[in-house]
């Protein structure tokens, strides 16, 4: 988090301040014109480096192009980008198992009534035959 000095102390943020110190803060930083806004977010919200830079650029802080920019050379050209899809349109997706499976029970129950069927004719005729 960013410290604040002012008046020769040193904060770690706004809310550290007694009233009548961080009255007169807002009221220095509004006149100063270094910030469009009297109590900036990065003074009283932990941020990363990237998040903090977004934030001020959004506030007009910092200049249009981040630090973290590529350098034009470094981006790809149009050709590999129209390549790289290309290729990745030819290899086929991954198929997952279909997520509902084809439900056959009423056949599956017919069959077994004639199966069923079948065998106790078999057994009704060999114990007629064995008696």
């Amino acid at each position: 988090m960013a410290k604040i000095v002012f008046r020769g102390k040193t904060y770690h943020s706004v809310f550290e301040m007694p009233a009548e110190v961080r009255r007169a803060y807002q009221i220095e930083k509004s006149k100063s014109g270094d910030r469009k806004i009297a109590n900036p977010l990065t003074d009283f919200v932990e941020m990363s480096d990237e998040l903090k830079e977004i934030y001020e650029r959004a506030l007009g802080d910092v200049e249009a192009k981040p630090l973290s920019s590529r350098p034009l050379k470094e981006l790809p050209k149009t050709e590999d980008l129209y390549r790289q899809a290309e290729q990745a349109s030819r290899t086929p997706a991954p198929t997952a198992p279909p997520a509902i499976e084809v439900d056959d029970g009423p056949r599956r129950l017919v069959l077994t009534l004639l199966v069923m069927i079948l065998l106790a004719a078999a057994l009704f005729i060999v114990v007629q035959y064995a008696s």
